[in-house]
């Protein structure tokens, strides 16, 4: 319908912006679009426009596709009304609700259509009917009957809440109350609102001829084009003035709304019938697709989701086909005889599917269709081989190409050979293959465009679908995010190029005869760089590629091993690698890919261990990974050197970076031996590189030279060299590995696998996308010295204490961008590297003015963003200069000429200069950057040179006009034709000098030259081409001198990270639910016990507010390594304890303690407030977890197996000062075994690490044997049981107070989980009573052992027997 956008504005899915129309059948797909709206017969059509009846008959023999002329349809005259073919229910005026498929239903009004009259069109379920929209301005469409609905007013049940009609927009709102105002009238009256006249884009699409400029079209229309020497200008004209040029009128598709800006293309495929010697003859320059491969088929658009583009239905032309004669006054209710019976075969295969579900199966009949590439042998399952064709079993098997046949490429056309040459280096990617405007998806792909995004197929017997270039973005990234590889092919040449490159070669061949393509780009998970064609990012956190080698230290599965990583986040150019040892667990790269998960990782075909590749599949299972061949793919680490060397791709910064430099050996002064210990590092780096190279983003990502070496936490602990210098270094961090920070659901929740729930959400209010980056990188690696989480602290109270520019920072910090990625971005669009021989520096792109308005606004945003940052610092330069007691606090919000520790870079001077290059708004709206004098040497030295020539051409005519003696001498012409002197024939020819030469003459002028004037000239436009290419690369340049200053930029926006971390933690500090307290955190010399301990009152759990059951979460005090004051009788040894045996009934709260306890040194060491009365403790160099009972089935590891797994974990690397929360080890083997395992762990935990534990466990026998023991202290989870019977467990009644006290639990209460969990009463008391004969069992074990200790030992006490006797009466 008409402006059709106006209503759909406010949709996230663009709607059609053509009307729904149903498939022609080949009969009719030749007639006139002016016939097949009409309705009505040839002779009827005759009678209505006799003028016309002979031209449109012989139009219809020549089956050409003339289209109706607006000019006839907008003559004045007013169309009666006429009656629709088929009855209709609702008349004219009636109010409806109409819906387009997939799109909202809107009020409207059923109305003739103002241009025919019709009302309704079409038969059984193809009939629309023709509505008005009530829309502010109003619009027009056809709507299919069955979205037809009687509307009987907003207050109706169907339009409110839960109606089917419901909606909460305010547009439809709007338009519900102007179809309500017209409830009330009448029919009559209704029809004489306002209602819109103007055509529909479908009309004009039937009515309108449209001359395509010459870059929109294919390469065949080229040819044809410059064929018949079309000089003539057309402009809208008829369809019959067209016929009698004997011209084939251009038709146009129409593409969604949201994808482009009204651009509109020429898709006409090559004829039907005609052979490949013919196209070459006739056609000239082809885009290399026959006709059933660049065959655009008008869609079922009713049937598909998605519309990315309408594609006509081309008409054959008259040399290719003969006609069939037309009968005079054929029957009205049959098709006459227009055409063969051979065209009707070749125009059947045109015709769109019924049904899209007969597209997404591949049916176009009865049955199921194979496609052609489905019945290529050499594509069949155990028959397809790689590019060097060697079998699927072949160990060195490439699954990334494939290999075709040369008999069968040279049995194709030139495009589609090309097609098929690229999918054989790349049979993993799906190729968005570039014809024209659009890009087409073949074969396999097609299957894939259709199956995940939703496109439509084009008509006949092999897949084929596609989508217009402006949406790109959109289905690359949905192909991305399900986890393909996307190729993007562009094409490289202008049609006249390829015809100049032709005429370089002896004799082109066909296949030289086409434009060339090249792969300009392919993205993957880990490669995506967000470039102004690939659209924002998905989401805010890094997405890793990761590349992994390894080497085997010892003998056997068992011993250690050394791994060798690189990865890199490429949508900000940041590249970390290094080397070290790991354990038989991977401890360390468990923590590393926990740390930074990767969305891809690469490896060394054959180089991983079985234990490796165990976990990679079981921990990172939603990962893509991909074997690269070693040596050509994964290169080793002289080669990786070699490369970065011969690439130039640190030529800016002279030489590698540091990080790089570090890793060559110094005796080599060339950087090209890998230094020792850094051999596995450098390799896996040359196999990141390789894959970046692969993807075409190697230059633009290595060239910002952000290199870092990636040390694991806990080997920077080692370095420290002792707890003095552990806890003493500012930059020393605590370690979490990814068993803890599942354990704890630090960053994601263990049920669901988001966020919700976790620390990380609930701390998360940053208001910049790089502050949510740096909190997530804090979270994983808290601080470990004192004085850093004190300063930390201080800055906390800093921005409490003034919350006036606290709150402003705020604000003005939720306007910034993600100032990283543009930054990142700017390079890429600057760097000259890529200007230089990349593939897409030769692309050519129709939307290219969309892209550098895209490319500008980046820009501008990210320089508003730099302002902002300044009014950031100004927000809090009064409250710094009265005087901030945090050092990071300073250093992140003062400028450096402010004071000696700000480090916030001095931005107004390079601002300002780029406020002034150029017009701002000028080039944000042409998307053409025009600099100012003074900011572009090269573009100023060409304007100058132009105004001094053209100085001196105005002298020389000034000295000529003296000379002649004449004044109205002026300079005539244009282009190449310019600077000719008009001489008037007033002066005489003897007058005129020998040098003049008459180029051109009219009536009373003649027109000269001179070899001075031609001198000049040629000066002139070497500068105008001189300055031509300088504003062409401007823009280029402008970001390139934009990224010079990078490391200034750079450190602003880490500034502006810390400080949105900051105001942050500062936010969860004062909003907490509950009493939040400052920790003290000391350092364990300065301990008054000198020894590690935790002093936690009235905590609560941070991510949780009330219980299961829906009470207040119930505070609670642990106590580790210190006395607990609020002890009567506190005892020495207890205070000496630094494990806690943590007992009591299930679903007590054991866990939750545990979890809260770990969190909260999390937060406290993070250098932020806890949710506690108050905290004291010895910083944590650890916190290991082994909570919860799973198995890890893809590792082939039961449930016991990984208890003992990360038990053993603890043993090897737990220290003094680490922190354990170990729960109910013990519980996947029999109870004997489970028991003695979990004594010896608490012994060891205990006696000889001695590091603070909480150690929940239901084994009773294992809380006595430690009962006496003094490094271990008991405690409970408390609960009141009312009406306790051992004969009837029904009878209990238990209450959990969750309240942590002192002491053992004296039973565990099993039985009333199981009554809460709802088990069978029978079961229930089966198992009690079983439970009785278990427990006297052990009870008269007990005793007889108590019996047989009195009797080896004669001098036991009273006390002993007294005990003894008790338990026998018991029993």
């Amino acid at each position: 319908m008409a402006k059709q956008s106006t209503i759909f504005n406010f949709f996230s899915k663009s709607p059609p912006l053509t009307k729904t129309k149903p498939s022609p059948s080949p009969t009719e797909a030749d007639l006139p679009s002016s016939v097949k709206k009409l309705n009505s017969s040839p002779k009827e059509a005759a009678k209505q426009d006799p003028s016309q009846s002979t031209k449109k008959t012989q139009a219809k023999i020549n089956k050409t596709a003339a289209k109706g002329a607006f000019s006839k349809l907008f003559e004045g005259k007013t169309p009666s009304v006429k009656e629709s073919p088929q009855p209709c229910s609702f008349s004219a005026g009636a109010l409806v609700w109409a819906k387009l498929e997939g799109y909202p239903w809107w009020p409207c009004m059923v109305v003739p259509q103002p241009l025919s009259g019709q009302q309704m069109r079409g038969r059984g379920r193809d009939q629309r009917l023709h509505v008005h929209f009530f829309d502010e301005p109003p619009t027009r469409g056809w709507v299919s009957v069955k979205y037809i609905r009687e509307f009987k007013g907003s207050d109706s049940n169907d339009a409110k809440t839960g109606g089917v009609f419901f909606s909460g927009k305010p547009v439809i709102r709007r338009a519900m109350e102007l179809a309500d105002r017209a409830l009330s009238d009448s029919p009559e009256k209704r029809l004489q609102m306002p209602l819109c006249t103007d055509p529909s884009e479908d009309e004009e699409e039937e009515v309108e001829d449209m001359e395509v400029d010459k870059s929109t079209l294919s390469d065949e229309e080229l040819g044809e084009e410059e064929e018949e020497e079309v000089k003539a200008k057309p402009s809208r004209r008829s369809a019959r003035a067209q016929v009698e040029e004997g011209r084939k009128p251009k038709r146009r598709r129409i593409v969604v709304q949201s994808d482009s800006e009204g651009s509109d293309e020429e898709f006409k495929p090559q004829r039907a019938g005609s052979s490949e010697e013919e196209e070459d003859e006739e056609e000239g320059a082809s885009s290399g697709v026959d006709e059933a491969e660049e065959e655009s088929v008008s869609e079922s658009e009713q049937d598909s989701p998605v519309k990315p583009a309408k594609r006509k239905r081309p008409a054959e032309k008259p040399a290719k086909a003969k006609a069939a004669p037309v009968a005079p006054t054929p029957p009205p209710k049959k098709a006459p005889a227009l055409v063969s019976a051979g065209a009707k075969s070749k125009l059947s295969a045109f015709t769109a599917p019924e049904s899209f579900e007969s597209q997404g199966s591949g049916a176009t009949g009865e049955g199921t269709t194979v496609w052609d590439h489905e019945k290529l042998d050499w594509l069949q399952e155990g028959r397809r081989k790689d590019a060097k064709r060697r079998r699927p079993g072949d160990p060195d098997y490439d699954p990334a190409t494939l290999y075709v046949p040369e008999d069968f490429l040279s049995k194709t056309t030139p495009g589609m050979r090309r097609w098929w040459q690229l999918k054989s280096e790349m049979a993993d990617a799906v190729l968005f293959y570039k014809v024209g405007k659009f890009y087409e998806l073949y074969h396999m792909d097609a299957v894939v465009g259709v199956s995940e995004l939703g496109l439509a197929y084009m008509r006949g017997t092999w897949a084929h679908s596609g989508f217009p270039e402006i949406g790109f973005a959109r289905f690359s990234d949905g192909l991305v995010q399900k986890g393909y590889k996307v190729a993007r092919v562009e094409q490289t040449e202008t049609p006249e190029m390829m015809e100049a490159r032709c005429r370089t070669i002896a004799r082109p061949t066909k296949f030289d005869r086409v434009v060339r393509r090249e792969v300009c780009r392919v993205i993957t998970k880990g490669t995506q760089t967000y470039s102004v064609l690939d659209g924002a990012p998905a989401e805010m956190q890094s997405r890793y590629l990761l590349s992994v080698k390894e080497r085997a230290e010892g003998e056997g599965a068992a011993g250690p091993r050394t791994y060798g990583v690189a990865f890199v986040d490429a949508s900000m150019g940041h590249f970390y690698l290094g080397q070290f040892q790991d354990d038989r667990h991977c401890s360390r790269l468990r923590t590393l890919t926990a740390h930074h998960p990767p969305a891809q990782v690469l490896l060394e075909r054959g180089n991983l261990s079985a234990e490796t590749q165990k976990l990679l599949k079981a921990s990172l299972s939603a990962a893509q990974q991909e074997a690269l061949a070693p040596g050509a793919q994964f290169w080793d680490a002289s080669r990786t050197l070699k490369a970065l060397a011969e690439e130039d791709y640190f030529k800016e910064c002279d030489g590698l970076p540091p990080a790089l430099k570090a890793m060559t050996s110094e005796s080599d002064s060339l950087g090209l031996t890998p230094g020792e210990g850094h051999e596995l590092a450098l390799s896996a780096l040359g196999g990141c590189i390789f894959y970046l190279k692969k993807c075409l983003v190697d230059q633009e990502l290595v060239s910002m030279a952000n290199f870092e070496e990636y040390v694991p936490v806990d080997v920077e602990m080692e370095r420290a060299g002792g707890e003095s210098g552990l806890f003493r270094q500012a930059r020393q961090r605590m370690v979490l590995d990814g068993v803890t920070l599942a354990n704890l659901e630090v960053l994601q929740n263990g049920s669901t696998g988001g966020g919700e729930g976790t620390l990380l959400e609930r701390l998360d209010s940053c208001c910049t996308p790089f502050g949510r980056r740096l909190l997530k990188h804090w979270l994983c690696a808290p601080l470990c010295s004192p004085a850093s989480i004190g300063d930390r602290l201080d800055a906390l109270e800093d921005l409490m204490g003034a919350p006036g520019p606290a709150s402003e920072a705020g604000e003005l910090l939720k306007k910034l961008p993600d100032l990283e990625r543009l930054l990142s971005k700017i390079h890429s669009m600057g760097t000259p590297l890529k200007s230089q021989g990349h593939p897409d520096s030769r692309a050519v792109l129709y939307e290219e003015i969309t892209y550098s308005k895209r490319k500008i606004a980046d820009f501008l945003a990210a320089l508003e963003g730099f302002k902002t940052m300044q009014q950031i610092v100004s927000a809090l330069e009064t409250a710094a200069a009265e005087g901030f007691r945090s050092k990071l606090l300073r250093q992140v919000a003062v400028c450096k000429t402010d004071g000696e520790e700000g480090l916030f870079p001095d931005l107004s001077a390079e601002l300002q200069r780029w406020e002034t290059a150029f017009d701002h708004q000028k080039a944000r709206s042409t998307g053409v950057i025009t600099p100012k004098t003074g900011f572009d040497p090269e573009y100023d030295q060409a304007l100058a040179a132009i105004k001094e020539t053209e100085r001196g051409l105005q002298e020389y005519l000034d000295r000529q006009k003296k000379r002649l003696g004449c004044r109205n001498m002026t300079y005539w012409g244009t282009g190449r034709n310019r600077y000719q002197m008009e001489v008037p024939d007033s002066v005489s020819d003897r007058n005129i000098p020998e040098e003049y030469e008459v180029k051109s003459t009219k009536k009373g002028w003649k027109r000269y030259w001179t070899r001075e004037i031609e001198r000049l000239f040629s000066e002139l436009q070497g500068w105008e081409e001189k300055r031509d290419a300088a504003l062409k690369d401007c823009m280029r340049r402008l970001f390139y001198n934009f990224d010079k200053n990078y490391k200034a930029w750079q450190t602003a926006v880490e500034c502006m990270a810390v400080l949105d971390v900051l105001l942050c933690l500062s936010r969860y500090s004062q909003g907490g639910d509950g009493p939040m307290a400052r920790p003290e955190v000391l350092h364990p010399g300065d301990a008054p016990e000198s020894r590690p301990f935790l002093d936690l009152r009235g905590s609560r759990h941070p991510c949780v507010t009330t219980t299961f059951f829906g009470d207040s979460f119930v505070p609670n005090d642990v106590f580790i390594g210190c006395r607990d004051e609020g002890d009567e009788e506190p005892s020495e040894d207890e205070g000496r304890a630094t494990c806690v045996l943590v007992t009591g009934p299930n679903m007590g709260g054991k866990s939750t303690l545990m979890r809260q306890c770990g969190l909260v040194v999390i937060l406290a060491q993070l250098g932020c407030y806890v949710p506690a009365e108050s905290l004291r403790l010895t910083p944590v160099d650890r916190v290991f977890t082994r909570l919860g009972a799973s198995d890890r089935i893809m590792s082939g590891e039961s449930t016991f197996y990984v208890e003992l797994s990360e038990t053993a974990s603890i043993l090897h690397h737990g220290t003094g000062h680490s922190l354990v929360l170990l729960d109910e080890l013990g519980r996947g083997t029999a109870t004997y075994d489970g028991t003695a395992i979990a004594s010896a762990v608490v012994k060891d935990l205990a006696e000889r690490i001695r590091c603070r534990t909480l150690f929940s466990t239901h084994y009773h026998s294992l809380v006595e044997d430690h009962a006496q023991d003094p490094a271990v202290r008991l405690g409970h989870m408390a609960c009141m049981v009312e009406n306790e019977c051992d004969e009837d467990p029904s009878q209990e009644t238990i209450t959990f107070l969750y309240k942590f006290i002192r002491g053992a639990c004296p039973k565990s209460y099993g039985f009333n989980a199981a009554r809460l969990a709802s088990l069978p009463e029978e079961v229930i008391q089966s198992g009690h009573r079983k439970a009785r004969e278990f427990e006297r069992s052990t009870v008269t074990l007990r005793v007889f052992r108590q019996l047989c200790s009195l009797a080896e030992d004669p001098r036991s006490t009273t006390e002993r027997f007294a005990s003894l006797v008790r338990m026998i009466t018991e029993l």
